[in-house]
């Protein structure tokens, strides 16, 4: 970034408290009459604003230009929708929040982030999820169902959140682990099991698959000892859902498949929707649509928990196209630059292909244009022009 010092200390301050909060207004973070979050986002925008016009000149390579794209098609797609099949509260709120918190984000990410500012940004972020960790372990919201979650965020936030603070510790020195590091990513595991939501259990099993499969010579032997390590805490301590009353761990190993039948019909749902309405039926307009196409079967979810089938079925065919390549081309883009620059002594790449791949599949289990903020972010920082590698010994 080119503005230094304080400046860029609070904007990277606040860019992780709009990825958290996640909207420009949130009643849940009202106190004393007060809305905080109305605070932060005016100043989230206000400090956007000198950002994006100090980019003089934009290089556009094909990578770029398909993320631009995608942006451009949200931006410009979504009212002409909206004039043609009207909106819902839900899709309006949602373009609001992705047009001026997500999209100038991603633009100053590409545009003006270098490697102590990703350093930075993923510091501030691990701050935010520990302090969530601390508040949905003490103040916690728990469901009718018993699991947790915090700040009214739901158990599949509040899970997704404490695996990506465990990834982001695993991976922000390559895989070098101290003690501190260890017990934090234990405690942040422990609180995702008791959210009790399998997707993000789920993808974040499969991630670790990836990375085992990728680097199988290198980490068998340190994989095995974590693993016999949390494996002997469990077995030793006794700790089992019987002696811990905290959270739902139990349902992520109990046969209930509700869930997953849900999930098939969403997706046979959405499919149905695509071929009426190919082009899209806007954001925030899957129930309602859904709903018409079929008024004798009426579903009551909102969107269909699946980032992909989202935008297949509410911006169309061809933006889902996009998009699915775009995931998938950034995707591969990264693991190039991971093994590009893996005899450097410091590289963001293994943290950023790893965090996208989580994001990615963790999307397909329950994820929403809204929720993906961090992995449009995510994406931004896999383009930024500079390497995001030291080959130095120096981090500071």
């Amino acid at each position: 970034m080119k503005y230094k010092n304080i400046f860029s200390w609070l904007y990277l301050l606040l860019a992780c408290a709009m990825l958290a909060i996640g909207r420009l207004y949130d009643e849940r973070l009202e106190f004393f009459g007060i809305n905080f979050s109305l605070i932060l986002s005016i100043s989230f925008l206000l400090l956007s604003i000198p950002l994006l016009f100090s980019i003089k000149k934009i290089k556009f390579y094909s990578t770029k230009r398909f993320l631009y794209s995608f942006l451009l098609i949200v931006i410009i797609l979504t009212p002409i929708l909206f004039l043609y099949f009207d909106y819902e509260h839900l899709g309006l709120l949602k373009y609001i929040n992705f047009i001026l918190i997500v999209v100038p984000l991603v633009v100053i990410v590409v545009e003006t982030f270098k490697y102590h500012d990703v350093r930075i940004f993923f510091k501030i972020l691990l701050a935010f999820i520990f302090v969530l960790s601390l508040i949905g372990l003490f103040a916690g919201d728990v469901t009718i169902t018993g699991r947790i979650s915090a700040l009214g965020g739901g158990p599949i936030v509040f899970a997704r959140w404490m695996n990506v603070g465990f990834i982001i510790l695993f991976f922000i020195n390559k895989g070098a682990i101290n003690k501190k590091s260890l017990l934090l990513m234990l405690f942040f595991l422990f609180l995702s099991l008791a959210a009790g939501s399998r997707g993000p259990i789920f993808s974040l099993l499969i991630t670790f698959l990836a990375y085992f499969v990728l680097n199988f010579q290198n980490i068998f032997f340190r994989f095995f000892l974590y693993s016999s390590l949390v494996f002997s805490i469990a077995f030793f301590s006794g700790i089992s859902s019987s002696h811990i009353d905290f959270g739902k761990i139990d349902r992520l190993v109990t046969k209930d498949n509700r869930s997953k039948n849900a999930r098939a019909l969403f997706a046979l749902r959405s499919l149905d929707l695509v071929i009426h309405y190919p082009f899209g039926v806007g954001l925030g307009n899957w129930q309602t649509y859904i709903n018409k196409v079929k008024p004798t079967h009426l579903l009551k979810h909102e969107y269909p928990h699946n980032l992909v089938l989202e935008v297949f079925t509410e911006l169309g065919i061809f933006s889902g196209i996009l998009f699915l390549f775009l995931i998938i081309y950034i995707l591969f883009y990264n693991y190039k630059k991971m093994f590009l620059y893996k005899d450097h002594v410091y590289s963001y790449y293994p943290l950023l292909f790893y965090l996208q791949l989580y994001l990615v599949i963790n999307s397909f289990f329950s994820g929403s244009l809204n929720d993906s903020r961090l992995l449009f972010v995510i994406m931004a920082m896999s383009l930024i022009e500079l390497p995001l590698t030291l080959n130095r010994n120096n981090n500071d």
